[in-house]
């Protein structure tokens, strides 16, 4: 009797992980971390504000700002080659794990670095962008 085997549990579990699930996983993550560190007991904030109202306007804000992005990315898809398009998002990538690593890094350096401000966050991430986007136009997409 030759019958198919059913899948193991770690197939199983790779059907599970798909992009469009650990997105929203990592969504799930970054807003949930989002409203842990708006907790900061050193934040100056005025007293009418409430953490409880912060976490729901910095929510709303990051969705609205996330779909207004979405919308324009695909505005600029409609008029560019595909080919740039695709450059510009793999420079993205590049930023976006650039900046998370280098943050860790300095979290674990940051008695001899100081803390990081958000000048230095955003400094990353562009410049990582443009070195992301050149890598990607002199070597192309494969590369």
């Amino acid at each position: 009797m030759t019958g198919k085997a059913s899948p193991g549990v770690w197939q199983r579990l790779c059907r599970l992980l798909k992009p469009d699930w650990m997105f929203g996983f990592i969504l799930l993550v970054g807003m949930g971390l989002l409203a842990v560190s708006i907790f900061d007991p050193n934040e100056v904030r005025p007293a009418n504000v409430t953490p409880a109202v912060k976490i729901i306007g910095a929510s709303l804000l990051v969705l609205l700002i996330s779909y207004i992005a979405t919308y324009a990315a695909a505005l600029d898809r409609r008029k560019l080659e595909d080919y740039f398009f695709q450059m510009m998002a793999n420079g993205a990538i590049v930023a976006i794990i650039t900046a998370i690593f280098a943050n860790m890094v300095w979290l674990v350096f940051e008695k001899q670095l100081g803390t990081m401000s958000a000048d230095n966050l955003v400094a990353i991430l562009i410049s990582s962008w443009g070195l992301g986007y050149f890598f990607y136009r002199m070597r192309g997409l494969n590369a």
